[in-house]
């Protein structure tokens, strides 16, 4: 193997770490919303805890903490719900990383192995990980919709409260 092939493989190389790099800063991204999506439902939990402990009689409830009592009710599934949007959209960017790095090494093989197939394969491998990575960010997007809508009712509940208890 000369030095020229040497370069141009390197070269070859190259373009997936960029991909897997682009991967990455998506992952983290993406990982931070996770978490914070976490947050909120420990958050949640905690308060509905807090509020059911506080007044454990039903009649001993006001009005507010009854409407919150409901709203959590109602905003714990949809969270639940972005959550799985959000843990899907990771495991693509992840999947997409890996075909990413796959496609490295079939690039390395088809520099050091004759096989006629070979290049084919790094075009496929590397189809597959653009096509992967767009899976990844329709999904992100879906999750970030479905946040938007989840702050609209949370907003739209608090707006809707007479200030009366």
């Amino acid at each position: 193997m000369t030095a020229q092939t040497v370069a141009q493989t390197i070269q070859l190389i190259l373009a997936p770490v960029v991909m897997v790099t682009a991967c990455a800063i998506l992952a983290g991204g993406m990982l931070t919303r996770y978490a914070a999506i976490n947050d909120r439902l420990r958050a949640i939990a905690r308060e509905r805890l807090d509020l059911l402990r506080a007044g454990a009689a039903a009649s001993q409830r006001d009005a507010l903490t009854v409407e919150r009592l409901s709203e959590m009710d109602n905003q714990a599934p949809g969270l639940l719900h972005r959550r799985k949007q959000a843990r899907d959209a990771v495991l693509a960017i992840y999947t997409a990383s890996l075909v990413f790095i796959g496609d490295m090494v079939i690039i390395a093989l088809a520099a050091a192995t004759p096989l006629a197939w070979l290049p084919t394969l790094v075009l496929l491998a590397f189809l597959a990980g653009i096509a992967t990575l767009f899976v990844a960010v329709l999904l992100t997007i879906v999750e970030v919709r479905t946040s938007h809508l989840s702050v609209d009712y949370e907003v739209q509940r608090v707006e809707g409260l007479s200030g009366e208890t």
